[in-house]
């Protein structure tokens, strides 16, 4: 469904990504991953409200990580530590997401950059970075990165989601924006049960409005619970429904007005190879073969903002590219961190 386009992984989707991950792992429990289990490091703001943050290994440039909608730091456990043996890398938490405070709403684009900012000088995060983001980040680290360039030494944008891409989806398929505004229903009414107190991980919208309720096979009892009762908070559901209900307004506007060419900065966009008619109940296979080829397009415009941009479809993968295919995401990152270096000698 539409959310799969913005780092929200739902029953259909998570399919290929929970058996790609169980054949990665095997079915054990990865007792490393309790790393995830509570805060990794809580930097306090100067307006008092603390960030979870986790940097690994040394080395500049910084690679910094940014997830998806509904995503925290433990989205990036199959790369973070591979990352680390090669230089500093930093992934953290946006506010209401993961164990950060929850930020004042609307949580738009430039609320998310303006949080980052000060996130980078409470924890002291020295530039030159190289952006990484997935999916619905990629709007925060492009925002970022077209206000503050000199920062930016190079990006990695993973199935990113691109400006107006709800309205350009909709110009193809108004079935698709039927499936949007039920979700959006769904999405409301979950918030004002979790504000309730009346949304427990048993009820069938549970499953409808969340992607957390199925059990990763590496995830201990201890992890996952940390995971459905975040999904059940109504800080995150009020944090969720706002990022992704500014996509294609505000934080579109703000892209726009911001847009820069990137010049000769390193830059890779990582596809998926396309999302399946089942991903979309209602649309016809002609319509979500439309939609796919919509979105290589897009991704296309995104790596031409670079005269250095490379835009790479990956195979055997869904829209989680950082989960199902981790080695391509490591070494596209690996990529950059070198041609940042190279260019610096």
């Amino acid at each position: 469904m539409s959310n799969i386009r913005r780092g929200i992984c739902i029953p259909l989707a998570c399919v290929f990504f929970l058996a790609s991950l169980a054949s990665a792992l095997g079915t054990s429990v990865d007792p490393a991953l309790d790393l995830y289990a509570g805060p990794q490091r809580l930097v306090r703001l100067d307006s008092g409200r603390q960030m979870n943050v986790l940097c690994q290994g040394s080395g500049s440039p910084v690679v910094i990580l940014e997830a998806g909608a509904g995503g925290s730091t433990l989205e990036w456990r199959l790369v973070q530590r591979k990352i680390a043996k090669t230089t500093r890398v930093c992934a953290y938490d946006r506010a209401g997401m993961g164990f950060s405070d929850p930020g004042p709403l609307p949580r738009t684009a430039q609320a998310v950059v303006t949080d980052f900012l000060a996130l980078l000088k409470a924890a002291a995060i020295k530039p030159p970075y190289v952006m990484v983001a997935h999916s619905l980040g990629s709007y925060y680290v492009r925002l970022y990165a077209d206000q503050h360039p000199r920062d930016v030494a190079g990006m990695v944008l993973v199935d990113p989601s691109v400006e107006y891409q709800d309205e350009r989806f909709g110009a193809i398929s108004p079935a698709y924006l039927d499936l949007l505004r039920k979700e959006n229903e769904t999405a409301r009414k979950c918030l004002l049960m979790a504000q309730a107190g009346t949304l427990t991980a048993d009820l069938p919208i549970f499953n409808e409005c969340t992607y957390g309720y199925s059990r990763d096979p590496s995830f201990s009892d201890a992890l996952f619970q940390v995971q459905i009762k975040r999904r059940l908070s109504a800080h995150f559901r009020a944090t969720l429904l706002s990022e992704t209900g500014e996509m294609n307004g505000t934080d579109s506007e703000e892209l726009v007005a911001a847009r820069r060419s990137y010049g000769s900065m390193p830059l890779i966009v990582l596809t998926q190879p396309g999302e399946s008619v089942d991903a979309y109940p209602g649309l016809t296979v002609d319509e979500v073969n439309a939609l796919n080829q919509l979105w290589i397009r897009m991704h296309d415009e995104l790596a031409a903002l670079s005269s250095r941009g490379s835009h790479r479809r990956v195979e055997h993968s869904g829209h989680y590219i950082q989960n199902d295919r981790p080695d391509v995401v490591i070494k596209a990152i690996r990529e950059v961190v070198r041609n940042v270096r190279n260019a610096g000698n």
